[in-house]
């Protein structure tokens, strides 16, 4: 069995340093300065570029700082998420199923852990080392990219709103083409949307994975049989 490992690889790589390090990118592109001598507003990566030497130094910074802008990245979204909004739906786990037993199971989530799932059945079965091959395999195939698609969709609407409010606040906003500054707010809401979709299906068929196949919920023992009264003696 692979070695339990609190925070997979995968996690760290995909769905927290590739949008921690797209955050640390795109503040800097849209960062502003002001010069007090000549009044004249460039931005902080003019200033690094025009800088010679600088620019490996802020790559360098850029990836260091992508793990922890990543991590508070996908705190954000499980919270607001997965807790207050409550994604993946239960009741999109109980799809075809009766009535009756889909608001039973609206009250129900898959567990959203192997040690969940332990506390949930006593004792583990035999075959667990196989359920938690499946499970990792699903973690890596559908839960990490759902959650980069909800981190990158975070972040993209984090500098969208920056840039509408940047080009309300520029005095000279009228000297971009209309297309730029109708156009790449209404891409990026496309692509938010988009990577928004990604995150509530993956994370919903992650669930539904572990719900069904690998983790599935403990069957009730049938009863036991009564104890027949022996035929007293005529």
């Amino acid at each position: 069995m692979r070695r339990l490992r609190p925070f997979p690889l995968e996690d760290l790589l995909l769905a927290q340093a590739v949008p921690g390090f797209l955050l640390a990118v795109g503040w800097t592109v849209m960062y502003e300065i002001y010069h007090e001598e000549g009044s004249y507003y460039t931005t902080l990566i003019q200033e690094i570029l025009g800088t010679e030497g600088l620019f490996p130094y802020f790559l360098v910074m850029a990836v260091l700082m992508a793990f922890p802008l990543g991590l508070v990245i996908d705190s954000v979204r499980h919270v607001v998420g997965e807790l207050w909004l409550g994604v993946p739906r239960p009741a999109r786990l109980s799809e075809g199923v009766r009535p009756a037993a889909r608001d039973a199971d609206r009250r129900v989530r898959a567990p959203a852990s192997p040690w969940q799932w332990l506390e949930q059945s006593t004792p583990p079965p035999e075959d667990f080392a196989d359920r938690f091959a499946l499970y990792r395999h699903a973690w890596a195939t559908l839960l990490t990219p759902a959650k980069a698609a909800g981190n990158l969709a975070l972040v993209l609407l984090a500098l969208g709103i920056w840039f509408l409010v940047r080009i309300a606040r520029m005095g000279d906003w009228h000297v971009f083409s209309p297309a730029f500054v109708i156009g790449t707010p209404l891409l990026g809401s496309a692509v938010v949307l988009v990577l928004l979709r990604r995150y509530t299906t993956g994370l919903g068929e992650f669930h539904r994975r572990v719900h069904e196949s690998i983790f599935p919920p403990k069957a009730a023992s049938p009863p036991e049989p009564s104890e027949r009264t022996p035929p007293s003696p005529a």
